[in-house]
C-alpha cells in the first residue's frame, strides 16, 4: 500500500474511533459505531439494536473474575447481520474499540465457529466487574457494551481467557491486517519462530500495545527508539511477559495467560517476532 493511501487509512480509522467516543460520552444511550475497513456504515443505540435482534439471558464463566456470571445480551452474529447483512462472513477480521484505547482484535472465522454476545446488562447487579487492576481489586464499568463468550461448554473458549472480551465496547470495524495493520506485519524472510510470533502478538498483545505506530493504545510502542526492547535483556522481557506483577506489582499490565499451551514458546515468538520488526524485517 502507498504511503499516501496509509495515511488517508489512518485518518479515517481515526475518525470512526472518534466519533465512536463521542457517541458513547455525550449520549446517555449506550451506541456503538460500525465500520467497513475504516469507513462508517452505521451507528446504533441499544433501542435500536434490541428492536432488530431479540435480547436472551446467557450465563458464561466470566474471565476477569473466574466465577459464573449471568448477562442479558444478544447474539453478536445476529448483530452483525442486522447492520452489514451476511456479508460479514466473507470478512478477514473484527477490530473492537473501547473507550479507554483498548483495540482487540478476533477473527471472523472465530465468531462463525463459536458463540458470542453483546451484553448491555448484568443480572442482579450493576453492569460492572471486578478486576485487578495496576495490584488492586476495582470495579470497572462494562458499559456501553461488552462482548462476550459460550465459555461453559466450549472448552476452547474457556481455555483462551478473557482473549476477544472487549468492554466499554464503542466501535466495531471489519477489517483486514495487511490494510489496517501494515506496518505490523513482518516480512516474508523472517524465522518461523518469528511469523508465530506475529501470530501471537496479535491475539495477546496488539490489543493494548503498538508496532510502528499501530495497535491499542494503553501500553508503550515496541519497535519505535523507546521501545523496552531497546535498554532491556532478553530474559528480563521474558519474565516480564510471563508475570509481570512479579517485577513491578502495581503494574496495569496482565501475566501471559497461565492457561496458554506451549507458553514458554509463545513468549520466545513474541520476542523473535519484536526483534524482527526493531532490525526491520
Amino acid at each position: 500500500m502507498a504511503r499516501s493511501r496509509r495515511t488517508e487509512l489512518a485518518a479515517v480509522t481515526l475518525g470512526v474511533l472518534g466519533l465512536a467516543a463521542a457517541a458513547a460520552a455525550t449520549t446517555t444511550a449506550p451506541r456503538l459505531v460500525f465500520a467497513r475497513h475504516g469507513e462508517r456504515v452505521a451507528e446504533r443505540g441499544l433501542e435500536a439494536l434490541r428492536a432488530e435482534v431479540a435480547p436472551e439471558a446467557v450465563r458464561v464463566l466470566e474471565p476477569y473474575e473466574a466465577r459464573e456470571a449471568g448477562f442479558v445480551a444478544m447474539p453478536f452474529a445476529a448483530v452483525l447481520d442486522a447492520v452489514y447483512g451476511e456479508g460479514w462472513r466473507r470478512e478477514e477480521e473484527i477490530l473492537f474499540t473501547c473507550s479507554d484505547g483498548y483495540q482487540p482484535t478476533v477473527p471472523v472465522q472465530r465468531v462463525l465457529d463459536h458463540r458470542a454476545w453483546l451484553a448491555f446488562e448484568r443480572e442482579n447487579q450493576s453492569f460492572t466487574i471486578r478486576k485487578r487492576e495496576s495490584g488492586e481489586l476495582k470495579t470497572v464499568e462494562l458499559g456501553p457494551f461488552y462482548l462476550v463468550w459460550e465459555n461453559l461448554l466450549d472448552a476452547k473458549v474457556r481455555q483462551e481467557a478473557d482473549y476477544g472480551w472487549p468492554y466499554q465496547l464503542v466501535g466495531v470495524d471489519l477489517i483486514r491486517t495487511r490494510d489496517r495493520f501494515p506496518g505490523m506485519i513482518p516480512s516474508v524472510d523472517v524465522s518461523s519462530p518469528a511469523r508465530a510470533g506475529f501470530r501471537a502478538f496479535r491475539v495477546h498483545c496488539s490489543k493494548c500495545h503498538k508496532v510502528n505506530g499501530e495497535g491499542g493504545g494503553i501500553g508503550p510502542e515496541l519497535v519505535a527508539s523507546a521501545s523496552p526492547l531497546a535498554y532491556r535483556d532478553p530474559d528480563y522481557l521474558r519474565a516480564w511477559i510471563e508475570d509481570p506483577a512479579r517485577i513491578r506489582p502495581n503494574t496495569r499490565m496482565p501475566a501471559l495467560n497461565p492457561a496458554l499451551p506451549d507458553r514458554a514458546r509463545t513468549v520466545d515468538e513474541i520476542l523473535a517476532y519484536l526483534e524482527a520488526m526493531r532490525n526491520g524485517r
